[in-house]
């Protein structure tokens, strides 16, 4: 009987196993001034900005920092953690940071020129985001008065005096698309009237975190020493602090927010007035004497442009004036 033939092993299938590679580090170096890192598929500047100096405002602060080239996977790229000139002075001149004033809005047309047509208004907002302009807050502009935060090249800030409830009807629906901020100035007296913006409309613009609500005073008085006054008697500084103190108090128990800025109505200011805000903390307080502000301004003397309702839109660019020429050397 033959030999059954002998049983050969089973084969294996030989298995390769993939070497995993790390992937590449994204931060390259790091110091107290900058960090290198690689670009991302995805990054754009913007990007960048917020990752790294949480605001996609300062897009150009890195952009800049790379000659504005193209962003393509794998480069490296150097975001500043500081920035080189806060302050917006050069050899040949200084940034200026306009700020816009509006005041009442309308559907339709109007013969008042504090009243500011809603396709008026959605036009002036177009042009500033179609021609790179960068609206920032009171907030973001007294980082910039102090030196302590850079702010983006044409920077605006738009402000809305008096609380009319159509700035809640018309202005800020306009302003939300457009992903803008503002600051909306009240003063408490006007508060229920029948125009009025009413705590709720307010509460909601604040909760978008869109919109500010700071003071504009008890009465919406000059602050301006009557004829029978004088700036240095007791009985004016008593009528100041009677129209800083209280809409300070009924804001912030109103809006559940600090309030440390305020607009001077009519925007006449007095030294006194001054240096009252300046005792009880203020930051931040508003003319409407025309012009831009430079980073070494009176932070309680700003400077606002008024915009009118017949304004065209080349009145409109008169208005944002963001740098000054002049030899500084």
């Amino acid at each position: 009987m033959a030999n059954a033939p002998a049983m050969m092993p089973p084969q294996t299938a030989s298995v390769v196993i993939p070497v995993m590679r790390p992937a590449p580090p994204v931060t390259l170096a790091k110091n107290d001034d900058f960090i290198i890192v690689r670009a991302q598929p995805g990054d754009t500047y913007a990007k960048l900005a917020q990752q790294y100096l949480k605001d996609a405002s300062l897009a150009d602060v890195v952009a800049d920092a790379n000659d504005g080239m193209m962003l393509v996977p794998g480069q490296p790229l150097v975001v500043p953690l500081k920035a080189e000139n806060a302050s917006g002075v050069f050899v040949d001149g200084y940034q200026t940071v306009p700020i816009l004033c509006y005041h009442q809005f309308t559907t339709g047309r109007s013969t008042d020129l504090m009243v500011m047509p809603r396709d008026s208004f959605a036009s002036q907002m177009e042009y500033l985001k179609n021609n790179n302009y960068h609206v920032i807050s009171l907030a973001d502009l007294l980082g910039f008065l102090s030196a302590a935060k850079p702010i983006p090249p044409r920077s605006v800030v738009i402000t809305v005096d008096d609380g009319f409830r159509s700035g809640y009807d018309i202005a800020y629906p306009i302003l939300k698309g457009y992903g803008f901020r503002a600051t909306f100035f009240v003063y408490t007296d006007f508060v229920g009237g029948g125009r009025s913006l009413t705590w709720a409309e307010m509460n909601e613009m604040r909760a978008s975190g869109m919109i500010d609500i700071q003071s504009h005073s008890k009465t919406h008085t000059s602050f301006t020493p009557a004829a029978d006054e004088k700036e240095t008697t007791s009985a004016y500084a008593a009528r100041i602090k009677s129209e800083i103190d209280p809409p300070q108090a009924v804001l912030e128990r109103q809006l559940g927010t600090a309030v440390r800025d305020f607009a001077y109505p009519y925007g006449d200011a007095s030294r006194s007035a001054v240096q009252y805000l300046q005792e009880k903390k203020y930051a931040l307080a508003l003319t409407v004497e025309r012009g831009g502000n430079p980073s070494f301004g009176n932070p309680l003397l700003l400077r606002r442009d008024m915009v009118y309702g017949n304004a065209t839109i080349a009145d409109f660019q008169k208005y944002l004036r963001v740098y000054t020429r002049a030899n500084l050397k």
